[in-house]
């Protein structure tokens, strides 16, 4: 019988053995908002230490202790179908499993009276150990017989076959663990599950041992056998003695081809290879047969070179019944790199970003001075230790190196192939997703997360993506052996709001009844529209969302997703098993960081946000100058300025941040009740403006305060009288509601907004990184609604228009034309279909002002 029970003693709930059915179960009234933590045992046993019941995915294990043993209960908890009932799963935490052809029985190593357990074949069954040791080991035997295996540990992740010294040769057993659960499984003996089939190829008898065994095996020439370990507990490395006394060693794991000597006067190679599934070790006099057998692809020459490289790449979604340019996908090169290579080698590689600056601005100012016809040596002496030749294209100091003058492309592909290895490498230097609709909260959805800036400027400037194959080829065998296969990927933000995902779904649904991819998350359901005024609902499950969280519990800011990597190496893996487990592995670890969601809820604070910030503050004080102390005096000094900065950035700014998501979103919600959309939209630009410096985060909130006031006192009167206009009798009406709520809504979110713009101006000086913008301004759509190619010029000129006096004109004129009236200064003349204005640039403030219409 097992029991479990809540905080409170008296909440216990019981759970016969041979009662198969789920059981509810709910915490008392007074522990609902608490933690939610319970305690089992079994039978009449002692009760567990308390363990969590509050995060959904995680695993795993709790001791009972009854009747003289510990009982290891795996725990499973998950989400059911609705996400509204979690399912907590007991299992015993050590499950064997019988795949082979014939029962087995096993026995606990230090346990040779107790009783041997059977597994029929196709069953699995809990074990209980009683070894209370660290190292657990067991044998296995095939039942009905007296032959038992060498001790394994249960305890390790590893697969062997176990040798057997009877008709059945033996058992495999597979260990595989997680977090809440061991794996034990057994299998009959298959081609391809010993460790490695030993063939001697020489005319001379071979000695080969087990690390750390007395053991030995002669292996006569000509002559193959099966091997396997026999203590699968040892080093598992097999050892072969050449001559002058020399030992060669072999994990048989992966492949490796080397040469030694059996009697002193021969050459003998060896090499280890697949076969198949099957590992072999082979010995031969041929230096042909070893590379042959190995199908050594780094020995041979490339047959086949494809490299594709494409400068850059943009991908426009376009809504064409509304007119609107929904996203946009840029790919895009890099700056200038400068890149190096020794005199004897055929490769470049990149310099560090700081000195790809310096040699950059010195090779400027070598080009200026031969447009004026100066004359110029190309030596130019950079730093006391960076000495360049332009002329010759050679680094001069540190070290003399070849130079060239380069840049990475968007996308890069190359693809190498010879007769036993296929190589892949592929890059995408920078990927960015922008938000192209005019009222958005994120103009910017998915971006690269630059690093430091003391990292960046003494590393090489890295790929957002990058991926990498090694491939073995081999012509006999249906198995694919990968050498090498790993991706990379950098650290990125991601940034999504209400408004754009309704865009998106009604876009799709549109043409469904017309049958026509250490992360940083930011989150907002406040919506943004398309200028055009078209319904946009969203969808169901949406709507109940924002119902039941309020309209102040919608956003989430600064939140980090850290997800381990995902790992295999020397392992069988079929196709389906590689996806199930990387799935697995990551739906996991996902899971496991959703608390980073609630931590991150604006009307909270982001608290979150402000202990990661303060974190990364006192780590920055003490890396940034140790950085600098590896270069020099002075080098340390401008890290300490960058700590301290940083240290001071993280710590002001973050409080200050915090305090301002609180206000803002309480600011949200005082603003929701004006029911006013213009109002609402008009705010929510105004908020999400970057303020150029403190004065004008002070000056804009200021400006906002008093505005407040003169809006909610003015929309007495004017809001009845643009009612009527509209929707008549009716619009009258509910313009003296409109006008009442914001006498008294609006002043009051003017006075939050000042405190929580004025905070978020602190907080924005302090910070030390540069803000990511669009790649360009949306695309701007001729009255006609056609599709053309983009201008740079009319999509500027249609962003002006929008900003320009909070949006006044973006409802009532189109944009025809615009130009610079003064070259280098913000004043602007601008042709729209109904007036031609003059406007400015307001520096106070921000935005763009009309002067003269």
């Amino acid at each position: 019988m097992r029991e479990r029970q809540s905080d409170e003693s008296a909440n216990i709930l019981y759970h016969p053995a041979d009662f198969k059915e789920p059981v509810l179960f709910s915490f008392k009234a007074k522990s609902f908002f608490g933690k939610k933590k319970a305690s089992i045992k079994i039978e009449d046993g002692e009760w567990s230490d308390k363990f969590s019941l509050d995060v959904a995915g995680s695993s795993g294990v709790v001791d009972c202790k009854s009747v003289g043993m510990v009982y290891q209960v795996g725990v499973h908890i998950q989400l059911t179908y609705s996400t509204l009932t979690k399912q907590v799963i007991f299992m015993p935490y050590f499950v064997l499993i019988n795949n082979g052809r014939e029962a087995v029985e096993c026995q606990e190593t230090d346990r040779i009276s107790e009783p041997w357990f059977k597994v029929q074949p196709g069953e699995c069954t809990p074990f209980w150990p009683c070894c209370t040791a660290t190292d657990k080991e067991m044998r296995v035997r095939v039942c009905g017989t007296t032959e038992m295996t060498e001790p394994f540990s249960y305890a390790t992740v590893h697969t062997t076959l176990l040798g057997l010294k009877n008709k059945h040769g033996g058992v495999n057993v597979d260990v595989q663990m997680t977090e809440g659960a061991v794996y034990i499984n057994f299998s009959s003996y298959e081609h391809g599950l010993a460790p490695a089939l030993l063939v001697n190829h020489t005319q001379y008898s071979i000695q080969l041992c087990e690390k750390g065994l007395p053991k030995t095996i002669t292996l006569n020439p000509k002559e193959q056998m099966l091997f396997t370990w026999e203590k699968p507990t040892g080093s598992r490395q097999i050892i072969w003695n050449a001559a002058k006394k020399k030992e060669f060693a072999d994990d048989l794991r992966k492949d490796g081809i080397g040469e030694c000597s059996l009697t002193g006067d021969d050459i003998t190679y060896w090499v280890s290879f697949l076969d198949g599934m099957q590992r072999v070790l082979l010995f031969t006099p041929e230096m042909a047969v070893a590379r042959d057998a190995q199908s050594a692809g780094e020995l041979e020459a490339i047959d086949q070179e494809i490299t594709l490289s494409i400068h850059g790449l943009g991908l426009s979604l376009i809504n064409n019944a509304i007119r609107t340019e929904l996203l946009y996908i840029g790919v895009a090169s890099s700056g200038v790199i400068w890149e190096t290579r020794k005199t004897n080698s055929k490769r470049f590689k990149p310099l560090s970003v700081k000195d790809c600056q310096l040699i950059e601005e010195a090779y400027q100012r070598y080009t200026s001075e031969l447009q004026m016809n100066k004359q110029s040596s190309g030596r130019v002496v950079i730093e006391d230790s960076l000495e360049v030749d332009f002329v010759a294209e050679e680094m001069l100091r540190p070290n003399k190196r070849r130079l060239r003058r380069t840049f990475q492309t968007g996308l890069w592909f190359q693809m190498k192939t010879s007769p036993h290895q296929l190589q892949l490498h592929a890059k995408v230097n920078r990927l960015q997703i922008d938000n192209q609709m005019l009222d958005c909260v994120f103009p910017v959805i998915l971006a690269p997360v630059p690093p430091p800036k003391s990292v960046a400027a003494d590393t090489a400037l890295k790929p957002f993506a990058e991926l990498s194959i090694v491939q073995r080829v081999m012509p006999y065998s249906a198995v694919q052996q990968f050498k090498y296969f790993k991706i990379l990927i950098q650290e990125f933000h991601v940034k999504i709001d209400i408004g754009f995902i309704n865009a998106l779904l009604e876009m799709f649904e549109a043409e469904e009844t017309s049958e026509v991819e250490e992360i940083h998350l930011s989150f907002s359901l406040s919506g943004g529209t398309s200028g055009q005024k078209v319904t946009q609902e969203a969808p169901r499950f949406l709507t109940v969302l924002m119902q039941s969280l309020g309209v102040t519990l919608t956003d989430v800011h600064d939140v980090v997703f850290k997800l381990a990597y995902f790992e295999r190496q020397y392992t069988f893996l079929t196709q389906g098993q590689l996806i199930s487990e990387a799935t697995m592995h990551y739906v996991g670890q996902g899971l496991k960081q959703m608390y980073v969601l609630v931590l991150g809820l604006d009307v909270i604070g982001n608290p979150y946000g402000l202990v990661i910030g303060f974190t990364q503050g006192v780590e920055d004080l003490f890396y940034e100058p140790f950085q600098g102390a590896i270069q020099g005096p002075g080098e340390f000094a401008e890290g300490l300025v960058l700590g301290v900065r940083s240290l001071f950035g993280h710590t002001v700014g973050g409080a200050a941040g915090a305090v301002s998501r609180i206000t803002g979103a309480v600011g949200k919600g005082i603003a929701a009740l004006s029911f006013d959309k213009d109002y609402q939209r008009k705010r929510r630009e105004a908020m999400h403006q970057r303020p150029a410096n403190v004065q004008m985060g002070l000056a804009r909130s200021g400006k906002g305060l008093v505005m407040g006031v003169v809006d909610g006192v003015s929309g007495v009167i004017m809001k009845p009288i643009s009612g009527a206009r509209e929707e008549g009798i009716e619009g009258f009406f509910k313009g003296v509601g409109k006008g009442m709520m914001g006498l008294v809504t609006r002043p009051t979110a003017g006075v939050i907004d000042f405190a929580s713009g004025s905070l978020d101006a602190v907080k924005r000086a302090t910070e030390m990184g540069d803000e990511v913008t669009r790649l360009r301004s949306p695309r701007f759509f001729q009255q006609d609604g056609l599709v053309r190619p983009y201008v740079k010029l009319e999509s500027e000129g249609n962003k002006l228009l929008h900003e320009l006096d909070k949006g006044r004109y973006a409802n009532t004129d189109v944009y025809v034309f615009h130009m610079n009236i003064v070259p280098g200064a913000k004043v602007v003349l601008m042709l729209t279909d109904k007036r031609v204005m003059y406007i400015v640039h307001n520096d106070i403030f921000g935005g763009w002002q009309v002067c003269r219409s």
